[in-house]
């Protein structure tokens, strides 16, 4: 499978390649739309990200287990109980999901196939003694696309939690849920009261607009309580990040094309260059072993390189004139000819006995040195199709780079 996170890493390195051959401008407003992408907080993927956060006993496992539908994470009233971040994922887990498990080094996995696009990330107690899950909990928010924050009836105030957590991390509030459990062990008044404190609590915090779920995931003796109005919370939530991801991928994808457009690339990545050049250069090593004359030559070069310029349009065309102009076409090509030691012949008209008498008294003409013409082919090769060939090699990567965008674009388009 693939998804959103291949196509925008790719996008990211053909704006690194873009430099030289794209117009500042292109590049500066793609990578804003990358950058826009970037930002947008939570798993670039197709698996909604929930992660449970909460205080010892607050009944984070068991609401895994509740929403699961059996038990996977262990629950108790041992400090802490959840050792370490443990994931709840759906059966072949596209790479994204498993690479972001990789860098947020969770290793206890299990797979479900319950809710197929559902990942739920258990985090060890945020106020665990043990620090390292302390840092675990910091280094796993931005990664989610939501976050669920379980409270129980006698520490939903923790000012650890609300000042040391939520307060800070106000940028992802609306990736916040919030749970109020096991309010099994409270009467319908004071259920109503600690509900209405929470959320007061939670808006001092500087959360605009708390969404609460009061529930029980772990009733002794019963079936969990009130669990349906969060299950189909996040079953919109799949829906909603399925819109969300399909506009980000269609922002990828204009800005892709933006970007080929603009570096002339419609018109083909390689320009023929591989087929064309060979042509040419023979055409100037057989004009000057012939005795056309330098400037012709020059022309013919120049002509080619200007073709190029004209096809590939755009920054790259202007940067092609400019690094092989007629002024360094023709220091090149006099050094060409230094170096093969060429001696071009010069053409003289004669009739049918003008001929004869020149070969009677002088000889025959002088033909050019098969090794002189193997030089001059050699240096016209290093002097020009060499480093015309690198530099179109840039843009051809850079083509190349673009195309992997749009495949990785669509792919992700039909998961």
């Amino acid at each position: 499978m693939s998804d959103v996170i291949s196509a925008l890493d790719l996008l990211d390195l053909a704006i690194g390649r873009a430099e030289g051959i794209a117009s500042d401008d292109t590049v500066k407003a793609v990578s804003e739309v990358a950058s826009h992408v970037r930002q947008r907080r939570g798993f670039l993927g197709d698996t909604l990200v929930i992660a449970l956060a909460g205080g010892t006993g607050s009944g984070k496992s068991s609401l895994l287990n509740a929403i699961a539908g059996r038990r996977i994470a262990e629950t108790g009233v041992l400090r802490p109980t959840t050792e370490e971040a443990l994931a709840w994922i759906p059966e072949n887990p596209d790479p994204g999901l498993l690479d972001l498990l990789e860098r947020l080094e969770i290793t206890a996995r299990f797979e479900q196939s319950v809710l197929p696009r559902l990942a739920i990330i258990d985090l060890p107690d945020h106020d665990s003694i043990v620090l390292q899950h302390h840092q675990i909990v910091e280094r796993l928010l931005p990664e989610v696309d939501a976050v669920v924050w379980v409270f129980d009836p006698q520490k939903y105030r923790d000012p650890l939690i609300h000042e040391h957590y939520i307060a800070r991390l106000l940028e992802y509030q609306e990736q916040f849920l919030f749970v109020l459990n096991q309010i099994d062990l409270l009467g319908q008044h004071d259920s109503s009261q600690i509900r209405s404190d929470l959320i007061r609590s939670l808006q001092e915090d500087g959360v605009t607009d708390p969404r609460v779920f009061d529930l029980a995931a772990d009733p002794p003796g019963m079936s969990p309580l009130n669990i349906d109005p969060l299950r189909l919370f996040l079953a919109d939530r799949l829906d909603a990040k399925a819109v969300s991801t399909g506009k980000l991928i269609g922002d990828i994808r204009r800005a892709s094309k933006q970007l080929r457009r603009q570096a002339g690339l419609d018109a083909g990545s390689g320009l023929g260059f591989e087929e064309r050049w060979p042509s040419v250069r023979s055409s100037v090593v057989q004009g000057l072993a012939e005795g056309v004359g330098f400037d012709e030559a020059v022309g013919r070069i120049g002509d080619f390189v200007t073709a190029l310029s004209v096809e590939s349009g755009g920054r790259f065309g202007t940067r092609l004139r400019q690094e092989f102009d007629y002024v360094r076409i023709e220091e090149e090509l006099r050094g060409a000819l230094d170096e093969s030691g060429l001696q071009p012949v010069v053409p003289v008209e004669r009739g049918r006995m003008g001929t004869l008498w020149h070969s009677f008294w002088f000889g025959a003409d002088p033909v050019v040195d098969p090794a002189a013409v193997a030089g001059l082919t050699a240096e016209l090769e290093s002097r020009f199709g060499r480093p015309l060939f690198e530099t179109l090699w840039e843009r051809g990567v850079l083509g190349a780079t673009l195309a992997q965008v749009e495949i990785e674009a669509r792919l992700a388009e039909v998961q």
